[in-house]
């Protein structure tokens, strides 16, 4: 990161990393919401998502259509990884809310499938792993400050399983908000990355985070007229 922000700065252009999530679902969401908060003790959030629409690549990562014994040993070669993007994401929100984590832990689990199951790209028997329940908790002194959860699998529905985004935070007032189902990670990592480009040409040069910029908005219209009217400013 430090070699992405020189260089931006020395050809003076602005990169940012974005997304649904991370980028906005487990981190920029959050930060958002406390903006009502007086204090907040502890978040906790969670995306049950559907992991259907992916394809391979995500399906290896993930590990579905594995035994649990190949699940396993794929966490031990780094073969199965779950979510990426945890670290980043407590990160940004202890830097944006000041709340102290000096330590991050991972739990992964395999979803164990009790149907059968498929998609395009893959076949799960009973038995077999539909998906990844991916925990990160960031600590401070041994208490669990910020809980991330995502587990994700396909055809979540064939076990009646509701998918979702939830934040908690526990803090004065406390904030619980739902969103049902699951906002979609293909057309909202689309729409956050056009919609954030005004603030990044704007910005200052390096390389810059959600919590650096303004809050995004959809940008209706015309989009070439709303950046050049934001440029001209």
């Amino acid at each position: 990161s430090e070699e992405i922000d020189r260089l931006a700065k020395e050809y003076r252009v602005t990169v940012l990393g974005t997304g649904i999530n991370p980028g906005f679902v487990l981190d920029t969401l959050i930060i958002a919401l406390s903006g009502v908060c007086m204090d907040v003790k502890k978040i906790t959030a969670r995306r049950i998502n559907d992991l259907s629409p992916f394809g391979t690549t995500v399906m290896r990562s993930q590990g579905v259509g594995t035994t649990v014994e190949d699940f396993k040993k794929g966490l031990e070669n780094n073969s199965i990884v779950g979510h990426i993007g945890f670290n980043e994401s407590i990160t940004l929100i202890s830097r944006a809310l000041g709340l102290e984590v000096d330590e991050i832990k991972h739990i992964r689990e395999p979803i164990i499938s009790k149907t059968y199951r498929e998609t395009p790209y893959v076949k799960v028997k009973p038995g077999m792993v539909a998906g990844c329940r991916h925990i990160a908790i960031g600590q401070h002194k041994g208490e669990p400050v910020i809980v991330l959860e995502h587990p994700q699998q396909i055809r979540p529905e064939l076990e009646n399983v509701e998918t979702g985004d939830y934040v908690n935070i526990k803090g004065t007032p406390d904030v619980n908000l739902a969103i049902k189902p699951e906002l979609p990670g293909g057309i909202g990592t689309i729409a956050i990355a056009v919609n954030m480009i005004p603030q990044v040409i704007t910005a200052k040069p390096g390389l810059v985070t959600m919590k650096d910029l303004p809050v995004p908005t959809a940008l209706i219209g015309d989009v070439r007229e709303l950046i050049q009217g934001r440029c001209n400013k």
